[in-house]
């Protein structure tokens, strides 16, 4: 498999740039951690990226094409792999001193090896503290061989009566884990609206996720 992935240097510099694979975790509070070190199982020894280092031109875009060669016999399986792309000689020029940093952007590329995909089941539903506020969180595990995303609209009805408008993170799902997944809410008809619940709140609908898979929802969140 050959893709691209379009870079665009929106700066008035020229932009240097290394460029790596990595190997990465999701963790359960939603960071990542990313490392140098081949870890058991990965599937990086498939990858092969265009160069190390590269120069986006100043107000361009550049067109970076990787490579993905499984080996015949591979068995079926979901490969996930990151492309670091890392600023070379970045510097911060505060009003002291000059402080040098780096900027780094991972691309997440998942592979579908074979007949692989996501199996998705509810597991709970609870009110989390969240930044200070309390968040409506279901629990989704997935027995699946393949990372799974929810998707689609529910409606919600607090305890003031409001009815709004309820969507889920797009938080990937990996392969044998079970997920916190957040659910945002928002004024009926106006997404870019967001309210604060009064628990509790009662949620219904639809969320989809996978190849035409979908459940039905009808769940009561109280703090």
């Amino acid at each position: 498999m050959r893709q691209t992935i379009e870079i665009t240097n929106v700066s008035a510099n020229a932009a240097s740039l290394m460029v790596r694979t990595s190997d990465w975790q999701f963790r359960t509070d939603e960071t990542v951690v990313f490392s140098d070190e081949i870890q058991p199982g990965s599937c990086r020894p498939w990858f092969s990226i265009e160069r190390r280092e590269l120069v986006v031109p100043s107000r361009a875009p550049y067109r970076f094409r990787f490579e993905v060669a499984p080996p015949a016999d591979q068995p079926p399986v979901e490969c996930r792999v990151s492309i670091m792309f890392e600023g070379k000689d970045a510097t911060f020029a505060g009003e002291a001193a000059s402080v040098p940093i780096g900027a780094r952007v991972g691309v997440i590329v998942y592979v579908a090896v074979g007949d692989v995909a996501p199996e998705l089941s509810f597991k709970g539903a609870r009110v989390e503290e969240r930044n200070g506020q309390p968040v409506a969180v279901i629990d989704v595990q997935n027995t699946g061989t393949a990372h799974g995303r929810l998707d689609g609209f529910l409606t919600g009805t607090d305890a003031r009566g409001q009815i709004l408008d309820v969507t889920s993170a797009s938080t990937p799902i990996l392969p044998g884990e079970t997920r916190a997944i957040a659910l945002s809410v928002a004024k009926q008809g106006d997404p870019g609206a967001p309210v604060q619940a009064v628990f509790p709140l009662v949620v219904k609908g639809k969320l989809e996720w996978g190849k035409s898979r979908a459940t039905e929802l009808d769940l009561r969140f109280t703090r």
